[in-house]
């Protein structure tokens, strides 16, 4: 008989939930080694789902949309050499051992897989479809369902030959609320009967919030701030843009300062624990980047040992990759340090930010300005003089840092940057 495999969300590092975006595969159809079986959203990156061998998609079980966890069952495969007819029996076989009801009589119209001709789009044939409310829910939807009460008889299914998605149970469960006498807006006190419009969040948002209230709840924030003249920056830039192909970046030089910097001053490279000070050994940086489905942090790993031109280029690659949500979920784990360029996307003058946990340090970068300043252009003789400022800020964890290890490093920070 066919022995079918489970399909399952895959750990990726420390991604915790996900949401099924689009299947690639049709149920029945074939697929090969490696081959991209569905689309996840983590709340870092969307991610592929690659198939570890050949095979047939016998069944979904998870619908597009639906809310899951890693490990959660999304879906099962056939050995690539399976008739229908032997899907179909596996299948029955399976959902009798797991107490459901045994599904009716495939349509025989349907195509038979076609051995001779590997299939990893929307337009392969399909097995036997389920009739048991069971085999129409996914795991997200029957945990949400048993959570919030929710009768799935009642339950409208608006997924894939029609399974009850997350969305469904969640749209039944307010119905049920609505006709139990609360108003939509209603979660809000004092805000009843005042029209509204509802974006769920996504699980990318989801996650911002969770992480960035647990940081600020557990860890002291306090920022400084120094006053860089950006002078020689620009001029080094300049240059670099007539000697280069690929002229470096206003971030990519901060960067690679920061990364340098942090070699002679591990304190701010660390993450605190209860017990220990974790001083890492390299500098994974960290470089924030607005998406339109929300920030992400990807990392450019071993920055210490990159030449300017190396740290610049990955900075523009990440970003890239980052807003377009390609991303691999490897390169969204393990920051020590992380920068975030807020200054980028218009002329905020104050760039505090909420530590990205684990790390104890975060620099802040606003827009630079121009602006007045007292230039000694002699012993105690000073003139006025218009320059390019730049007011960085960097924000700490008080458990771990105290003002002067901060302070040092701004100190050799505006050095460096005004020494270019």
């Amino acid at each position: 008989m066919t022995l079918l495999r489970d399909l399952t969300i895959p750990r990726m590092g420390s991604v915790e939930n996900a949401r099924l975006v689009s299947w690639r595969v049709a149920e029945g159809a074939r697929f090969v080694a490696d081959a991209v079986l569905c689309d996840v959203e983590t709340d870092k990156t969307l991610t592929e789902v690659e198939a570890d061998g050949d095979g047939i998609l016998a069944r979904q079980l998870a619908a597009e949309g639906d809310e899951l966890k890693v490990g959660d069952l999304i879906g099962l495969v056939a050995d690539s050499g399976s008739s229908l007819d032997a899907i179909t029996e596996a299948l029955r076989a399976r959902e009798y051992a797991a107490g459901r009801s045994v599904p009716a009589e495939p349509d025989t119209s349907a195509r038979s897989v076609d051995a001779a001709q590997p299939a990893t789009t929307g337009d392969a044939s399909r097995a036997a479809e389920p009739t048991s409310a069971a085999a129409k829910l996914s795991p997200y939807a029957r945990r949400l369902a048993r959570e919030r009460g929710v009768e799935l008889s009642t339950t409208r299914g608006t997924g894939p030959g029609g399974r009850i998605t997350g969305d469904d149970v969640l749209q039944t469960s307010v119905d049920a609320a609505t006709v139990s006498g609360a108003a939509a807006g209603s979660e809000l006190p004092g805000y009843d009967g005042i029209p509204v419009d509802r974006e769920a969040h996504s699980t990318r948002r989801r996650a911002i919030a969770r992480r960035l209230a647990e940081s600020a709840r557990t860890a002291p924030h306090l920022t400084a701030d120094m006053q860089v003249d950006m002078t020689a920056l620009l001029a080094a830039r300049q240059r670099s843009k007539t000697s280069q192909s690929s002229p470096v970046s206003m971030l990519g030089y901060i960067a690679h300062a920061t990364a340098q910097l942090l070699k002679r001053h591990p304190k701010l490279n660390a993450a605190f624990t209860d017990s220990h000070l974790l001083r890492w050994q390299v500098v994974n940086l960290g470089i924030a980047v607005d998406t339109p489905e929300g920030l992400v942090v990807p990392v450019i790993r071993g920055a210490e040992d990159l030449s300017l031109a190396q740290v610049s280029s990955a900075i523009g690659d990440l970003a890239t990759r980052g807003r377009a949500g390609t991303l691999r979920s490897a390169e969204l784990e393990g920051g020590t340090f992380t920068i975030s360029n807020p200054g980028s996307l218009g002329p905020v003058l104050r760039a505090e930010a909420i530590l990205n946990p684990p790390q104890v340090a975060l620099l802040g970068l606003p827009a630079m300005i121009h602006a007045p300043v007292a230039v000694e252009t002699s012993p105690q003789q000073f003139a006025v003089e218009v320059r390019p400022l730049l007011r960085p800020s960097l924000t700490f964890d008080h458990r771990a840092l105290d003002g002067g290890d901060v302070i040092r490093f701004l100190n050799d920070f505006k050095a460096m940057l005004e020494a270019l």
